[in-house]
């Protein structure tokens, strides 16, 4: 009777804490520690561990898994001993874990079967279906809501990888649906999916199910049955490749194309008769020169006459008026002079009023808003230099300060303690921009290998090389996109330098490790939630 409770208290708890990975770090944390509450009480150490050895001997999967985490944990251990720091290792491996605590407590006890396997993956699109319309409602009701803010549970880029992987179930749910209406909805849930991830501008989200759409045919092409199947999947993929190039051309096009006014000679007055300012840098914005034909002192008196709110003050979200203004008119392809001003509608002096800068973020779409936003940073810092506030361009820069970081200690790293300290201290050396920012690698890879250096990221990397390979489980379709979402998440994102991003990295990869090796998802699977 005690085993049975303590399973059954078991699946419940996985249940809560894969639909808490969308909606809330407290509850993963409470589950974490109830998780291994109910496993340790449980007791039955010698049935436990007897068991993941015998697995081991048969698959390798649970073992080698298992020892993968713990090898990852000793290398944290290890690699605090001499960091000056200790607080922050200390914290550092409090926030992992997971990666501990998930793997002991899945990979030791009961494999799911399949009903519950599948069931588990109906909550979790649930769950993250559920948030994306809290999300929904958010963007629409709160006015200047950031979009790193529109999910208020966790970050937007670790729910982002949520998002991806229920794409993924549900792309597994479309191949074995066999009714028209499921697979309409499956279809229609996909599009949603998509969109948002559009509406919270997630770059990391659409490359990682880039890399998805043309890795996994590559590695299952033996497993796509019939001729027909095969040429679907090339042709998807052609299509995307063709649409990605047309929609990249055409906004590249439009961006730099030449509007009127940057065509003519530049003219020394206003209609008005005052001095224009002409900065000649090359800043281009919607085919215009933003710091061209720019007249502050009409600026100023025609503002006052269209807005209350005072020219030299900070919109809502943070930025100041009149270099919004000055964009604002560009964009438009107007002067910055009282004409230009008055040229303006109601609604595009309320945009101003809120910050937006552009009139293409309000009235050209998700996509062609992502993509300006993109080139404005990019034509921004090649001209200005400009950094701060520009994702894309402080990302590159603190990717080649922690490279350099690692040059500098390429063996074993400057230990599990020091890693922000060390990066910040070089930012600070060289008078970076982003001295005095909290970040310090803005990738997973390059976290690794400042912090343990080479000797520390190859005894992980082998470790789950081997793992892997010895349960063969990148057979398994799921596992192997996972595995290929958090990778890739790893370019770009410090994915486990956080709570959310450990347990999405560890929870499904070590549920599906410890089924059934055969699991594939059933058509009967859909209809179960």
């Amino acid at each position: 009777m005690r085993p049975t409770v303590h399973r059954a208290v078991y699946f419940i708890l996985l249940i809560v804490l894969v639909g808490a990975q969308s909606v809330s770090n407290y509850m993963m944390s409470c589950i974490e520690v109830l998780l291994f509450a109910n496993w340790f009480f449980e007791w039955d150490m010698k049935r436990k561990f007897s068991g993941l050895f015998r697995l081991g001997k048969q698959h390798g999967h649970s073992l080698s898994l298992l020892a993968a985490f713990l090898i990852l944990m000793a290398v944290h251990f290890i690699w605090m001993i001499g960091s000056e720091n200790l607080s922050y290792a200390l914290d550092d491996i409090f926030r992992k874990l997971p990666l501990l605590a998930i793997p002991l407590v899945v990979l030791t006890s009961r494999p799911l079967n399949r009903k519950q396997l599948s069931f588990l993956f109906n909550v979790f699109i649930a769950t993250v279906f559920v948030a994306t319309i809290i999300g929904l409602v958010r963007y629409l009701s709160i006015p200047d809501l950031p979009y790193r803010k529109i999910v208020p549970f966790i970050s937007n880029i670790r729910f982002s990888l949520n998002v991806c992987f229920a794409i993924v179930l549900l792309v597994a749910f479309f191949v074995h649906a066999r009714h028209f209406l499921s697979r309409a909805s499956i279809i229609l849930l996909i599009v949603w999916f998509l969109f948002f991830l559009l509406i919270i501008r997630s770059y990391t989200a659409f490359f990682v199910l880039l890399v998805l759409l043309f890795l996994m045919p590559c590695l299952f092409w033996r497993r796509i049955v019939g001729t027909k199947s095969r040429l679907l999947v090339f042709a998807v993929q052609l299509i995307v490749i063709v649409t990605l190039t047309a929609v990249s051309v055409t906004m590249f096009r439009d961006y730099y194309r030449p509007v009127p006014l940057a065509c003519q000679p530049l003219q020394p007055l206003t209609p008005s008769g005052n001095a224009y300012s002409h900065a000649c840098d090359g800043l281009v914005e919607n085919g215009n020169y933003i710091n061209n034909y720019v007249c502050e002192s009409e600026l100023r008196q025609q503002w006052h006459r269209r807005s209350s709110l005072c020219i030299d003050s900070l919109t809502p979200n943070g930025y100041a008026v009149m270099p919004t203004l000055v964009r604002y008119l560009n964009g438009m392809g107007l002067a910055k002079d009282s004409a230009g001003v008055s040229a303006l509608t109601d609604s595009d002096i309320r945009a101003i009023e809120q910050g937006i800068a552009n009139p293409v973020y309000v009235n050209g779409g998700p996509i062609r808003k992502m993509f300006y936003v993109t080139l404005f940073e990019v034509e921004s810092y090649r001209r200005t230099g400009a950094v701060k506030g520009f994702s894309l361009i402080e990302r590159l820069l603190l990717w080649k300060n922690a490279w350099c970081v690692f040059l500098d200690n390429p063996l074993f790293g400057v230990g599990t303690g020091d890693v922000v300290d060390v990066c910040h201290s070089r930012l600070q050396q060289i008078h970076s921009p982003l001295a005095d920012t909290n970040k310090h690698a803005h990738s997973q890879y390059l976290s690794f290998l400042v912090a343990f250096g080479l000797v520390g990221t190859l005894l992980i990397i082998v470790a789950f090389v081997i793992a892997i390979r010895r349960g063969r489980l990148m057979r398994l379709p799921l596992f192997a996109a996972m595995i290929i979402i958090v990778l890739v998440s790893f370019i770009a994102e410090d994915t486990l330098e956080t709570l959310a991003g450990c347990v999405f990295s560890v929870l499904f990869t070590t549920i599906m490790a410890n089924s059934d090796p055969a699991y594939e998802i059933k058509s009967t699977d859909i209809h179960s939630s």
